[in-house]
């Protein structure tokens, strides 16, 4: 018989450690469920070994979209209130998803709770699927028994974030389609009612108007093989780059985009409230400062804004305040600063980051009411503009012809 160690619990408060002398470690959790407690973790005494295989790294599992994460959050959040045990749960929650990565992702945690390891401990061996502060916040949610709040907490923000991404894309859809329009109608115009006019042109004889010989140079590099070639292998690198950038090239791409008018204001607000959220969850759910703070700085995607963040744990660390800290950063915005110093002396530092988070939200959808005001009249103009020069050009010759034959 083997000695293990074991850690279980019993209602949100009661926690229990001690050794058990057993057979199988399925016998202690056979042993620990007769006495009406959930096993947390379970350790080999003899060996200090974790009563577990190591999850995640024999299954490969690709990207699962943010839509069926947040489903799932939220069936999870719905089971754990019910009061379902969590081998239940999970099972049901394996038979009702139809994405095969999260069905994989769910089998292996549910055998591995089976063998006694912690749910975050198993959650965090799936860094592309769960992250850190899904793992910090689902690891307070064992700790304090509130696992069903936390996931309910992780399910709203996803919906938050989820919405603001929603509102991004429709104020761009708009501009979008014009220019899409637009270039379909000006390379038509280009490579099928040109060609068949070029002719007719050349025939006039004499000096064409300006506008028409633009057209026809510009009609004449489009007829070209190679001109398609070098858009095409231009458009190719760039998608590659994009795709495939270093940490170099996507700190220029980040700083050329905090550049931009307005679009930058944007994004800095995007970046400020997703950080303030996040840091504002862990510290609600009892996460220690300065852990939340290195999980709350990578949920910052843009590389210029989480360098500026970066400071903020090692300040934190020499004992100033967090407004102080703060306030030592050249991201944070004077609001920001003042608002998490009045929470920090009322105690309500939590309050007041999620308070700042709701706050740039507001700012953001009044942003986006203004960029899509701008940029939908100016796609206009600017299709309207070269597609008036270009049945200009076409006309111009027309009517002098029709000039010269009165």
């Amino acid at each position: 018989m083997a000695t293990f160690r074991y850690l279980a619990k019993r209602g949100p408060q009661e926690v229990i450690e001690g050794t058990l002398e057993a057979d199988t470690r399925a016998n202690v959790l056979t042993h620990l469920a007769g006495l009406g407690y959930t096993p947390v973790q379970i350790r080999e005494a003899r060996t200090g070994r974790e009563a577990a295989l190591t999850p995640g790294r024999g299954a490969r599992v690709g990207r699962i979209p943010v839509r069926q994460m947040n489903q799932f959050t939220r069936q999870f959040a719905s089971l754990m209130r019910s009061q379902v045990p969590l081998m239940r749960a999970l099972g049901i929650l394996k038979e009702q998803t139809s994405h095969p990565g999260l069905h994989t992702v769910l089998d292996a945690i549910r055998e591995h709770v089976r063998q006694g390891q912690t749910l975050s401990r198993i959650l965090a061996q799936y860094p592309g699927v769960f992250s850190p502060l899904y793992v910090s916040l689902v690891r307070s949610g064992e700790i304090t028994g509130t696992l069903d709040t936390v996931l309910e907490r992780l399910a709203i923000q996803a919906d938050q974030e989820e919405a603001l991404r929603a509102k991004v894309q429709m104020a761009l859809a708009y501009p979008l389609f014009v220019g899409v329009v637009g270039v379909g109608t000006v390379v038509f115009l280009l490579t099928f009612v040109m060609p068949r006019l070029l002719k007719l042109f050349v025939s006039f004889g004499g000096t064409l108007p300006l506008p028409t010989r633009i057209l026809l140079t510009i009609t004449a590099w489009c007829r070209t093989g190679w001109c398609w070639g070098v858009v095409i292998g231009v458009t190719g690198l760039i998608a590659l780059l994009l795709r495939r950038r270093g940490a170099t090239s996507r700190l220029w791409l980040d700083h050329l985009a905090l550049r931009l008018p307005v679009v930058g204001v944007l994004i800095r607000q995007v970046e400020l409230a997703r950080f303030a959220r996040s840091f504002g969850l862990l510290l609600a759910h009892g996460i220690p400062i300065l852990q939340a703070t290195e999980v709350a700085i990578p949920v910052v995607k843009n590389l210029v804004i989480r360098k500026a963040l970066e400071p903020l744990p090692g300040s934190l660390k020499e004992g100033s305040s967090l407004a102080a800290c703060l306030k030592t950063l050249t991201i944070a915005t004077p609001y920001f600063v003042h608002t998490v110093a009045v929470g920090e002396e009322g105690g309500k530092a939590a309050e007041a980051l999620l308070e700042v988070a709701n706050y740039y939200e507001r700012e953001i959808e009044r942003l986006l009411q203004i960029l899509a005001g701008l940029l939908e009249p100016a796609m206009i103009l600017i299709v309207g503009g070269i597609v008036g020069f270009i049945v200009m050009a076409i006309l111009l010759p027309i009517f002098e012809m029709g000039t010269l034959i009165k």
